[in-house]
């Protein structure tokens, strides 16, 4: 595709979209972190950051931001892990950015 081709506004589309994902997570409590406002953090700005990835089809980038911004997020939720999944939680988020490397080809042929 050429690039006088493509939509000019993916970027902007990509973002509210994130930003929408982000709000109705926050609106109906869904972490469990009580008031709108706590959910308005550094760790939400890593998690909404992975969303953008996400939609962008970025997978490793989503994967370590999403698993950032959850890790630091944890203790201020109101569900917590169980003992055995907070230690399998790193090397999971590893093998899970290995998947996405695998998978990175076939995303660079959606974009294009």
């Amino acid at each position: 595709m050429k690039e006088k081709d493509r939509n000019p506004f993916v970027g902007i589309a990509k973002f509210l979209i994130s930003l929408g994902l982000v709000m109705i997570v926050a609106k109906l409590d869904l972490l469990g972190l009580g008031e709108i406002s706590d959910y308005f953090k550094w760790q939400m700005l890593l998690i909404f950051f992975g969303v953008f990835s996400l939609l962008s089809l970025e997978l490793v980038s989503s994967v370590i931001l999403f698993a950032l911004g959850f890790w630091f997020l944890m203790p201020e939720m109101s569900v917590q892990l169980a003992p055995v999944y907070r230690n399998i939680y790193w090397p999971a988020v590893l093998v899970m950015a290995g998947v996405a490397f695998m998978l990175r080809p076939l995303t660079k042929q959606f974009k294009h």
